[in-house]
């Protein structure tokens, strides 16, 4: 961890993040069900999600922003304990502004996951902005940290360790666990579809 990522990480109180490709391997599958409804399927990843709640119940506020529209992702982020759920987003920089609005967090306490183009405009708005090993370059090149885990294989776990680590609260996090008094935290979520209005 070099030291602007310590000093960012102390200062964060909202982590965001892409899903496809981040907290998926980015493939995307669908069925057709009996009543000829097309549903899309995703595998997360469980360590990313235990991440997800560490994160959260050391305080910082967590979210998703997502151009997809999967119903399961409400479901995820539901059981994760996430904050806010944006999906069907055609500008993310609007979903960014709006959560740090809504959550009285300036943009440079802010940390967003991404790892496509689609995710630059948002990336280079956060005092923290993240990647993951599968991340295209033009990402990575503004990327404070990049896992080298790819995304749906515990990128978003090793991120989240790596900011709680540079907080000083992994060891806080281990000791909860290892006592059984971890409690996962459940806020009420904000699911905003279609993203927020201009």
């Amino acid at each position: 961890m070099n030291e602007s990522f310590i000093q960012k990480a102390k200062n964060l109180k909202l982590l965001l993040t892409d899903v496809d490709g981040v907290l998926t391997d980015s493939k995307l599958c669908w069925f057709t069900d009996a009543n000829g409804n097309r549903l899309e399927i995703k595998n997360f990843e469980s360590l990313d999600g235990m991440g997800m709640m560490f994160l959260r119940a050391c305080g910082v506020r967590t979210g998703i922003i997502s151009r997809g529209g999967a119903p399961v992702l409400a479901e995820w982020a539901k059981l994760l304990g996430m904050d806010i759920l944006y999906y069907h987003v055609s500008n993310k920089p609007t979903a960014l502004a709006d959560a740090c609005q809504r959550f009285g967090v300036r943009p440079e306490e802010a940390a967003f996951i991404g790892d496509d183009i689609t995710d630059l405009g948002v990336l280079k708005r956060v005092g923290l902005p993240l990647s993951v090993a599968n991340g295209v370059e033009e990402v990575k090149d503004v990327a404070v940290y990049t896992s080298p885990k790819k995304g749906g294989e515990g990128a978003v776990r090793d991120i989240c360790e790596q900011i709680l680590k540079a907080r000083g609260q992994w060891k806080s996090i281990l000791d909860e666990v290892s006592a059984g008094e971890f409690e996962d935290p459940h806020p009420q979520l904000i699911v905003v579809k279609n993203g927020p209005k201009n």
